[in-house]
């Protein structure tokens, strides 16, 4: 199987900011803490969504708010 590479930008300090920043008001917005398993599993999103190539903090907070939208519209199996 043949496996696709492509180039990503460094998470830098300032990305790491960025990143912060948004996680830390979604945790406020959702009530957990960062360290928590879903402060985690959101944590590794945006850091996929930024290796990925989204980059604007904007667009990063609203594919949060997306998917936390759209967790809430997906029933849950039994």
């Amino acid at each position: 199987m043949a496996k696709t590479d492509w180039p990503r930008e460094p998470i830098t300090a300032d990305t790491m900011q960025v990143l912060d920043r948004i996680l830390s008001e979604w945790c406020a917005e959702h009530s957990c803490d960062k360290s928590s398993d879903e402060g985690q599993v959101t944590a590794r999103m945006l850091v996929d969504w930024f290796e990925f190539g989204i980059h604007d903090e904007q667009e990063l907070a609203r594919l949060l708010r997306d998917k936390a939208m759209m967790d809430l519209k997906t029933p849950e199996k039994p």
